[in-house]
């Protein structure tokens, strides 16, 4: 097969791509082949397999089968004449796109505008600059801060316990301030460690003195004519055992 009928008969491929995918005429859909066919060897190359004009054929078939597929409108207005087909190759994504598709472009690129520009949520109103924090990365003070209140939401105030986040200005670094030395946390983990140590103190001081030895019950001094329970030993050898340190009744 020669190379012109070869070239022909991938041609014809794809204008029946068109009609079946598009819905298109046969006018039309020759119409689209030609101007894809004008970008992709605008001197008139030959289509030959793994060359780069082929390779540009079939990419920009797919890529306008691609739009006609999502914008009814454009296959409106290629059927209704308002577009030339011919031209309709040569234009951008972005003019073959329906209008929800812009809108969706449109806010991507925001965001991303936004990402470069540094704009974060720390630039909004809810957050508070502050110079009263040391980022414990970069050791920079100039901070911003939300305070954010968690657990329980409602009439009863002590169940909720606010969070302050802090993020640094300089180098991005985020903590909240329970999670660093110097914050609520680690304050009352002294608290805590001050009250054990008093403790452990006032027991020692109570076993150098002898008065950690509890006193020997008042029932057990009384008329021994009882019967022996469980608050009242039965004998002097079962105190000695419950209490060595006794010496006996009085």
């Amino acid at each position: 097969m020669s190379a012109a009928k070869a070239d022909a008969n991938k041609r014809e491929v794809v204008v029946s791509g068109f009609q079946k995918k598009a819905g298109l005429g046969k006018r039309v859909a020759e119409e689209l082949e030609l101007g894809v066919f004008k970008i992709a060897c605008p001197a008139g190359e030959p289509l030959a397999d793994k060359s780069d004009n082929y390779k540009t054929y079939k990419y920009q078939y797919k890529r306008i089968c691609t739009h006609l597929g999502r914008n009814s409108s454009l296959v409106q207005r290629l059927v209704d004449g308002q577009l030339p087909a011919e031209n309709l190759p040569a234009m951008d994504d972005e003019a073959l796109m329906a209008d929800v598709q812009k809108n969706e472009l449109q806010q991507f690129r925001q965001e991303g505008l936004h990402e470069a520009l540094g704009i974060t949520a720390e630039d909004s109103a809810h957050w508070t600059p502050s110079s009263n924090y040391t980022c414990p990365r970069c050791e920079n003070t100039k901070c911003v801060y939300i305070t954010v209140v968690k657990g329980f939401h409602s009439h009863d105030d002590n169940n909720q316990e606010p969070v302050i986040t802090i993020r640094c200005t300089e180098c991005k670094h985020l903590w909240k301030e329970d999670e660093v030395e110097g914050g609520r946390v680690c304050a009352g983990g002294f608290v805590q460690e001050v009250a054990s140590k008093v403790a452990d103190n006032r027991l020692s001081a109570s076993v150098a003195s002898g008065t950690e030895a509890r006193s020997r019950p008042a029932i057990w001094d009384q008329a021994r004519s009882r019967d022996p329970n469980w608050m009242l030993p039965s004998t002097k050898e079962t105190f000695a055992v419950v209490n060595p340190t006794s010496t006996g009744r009085s």
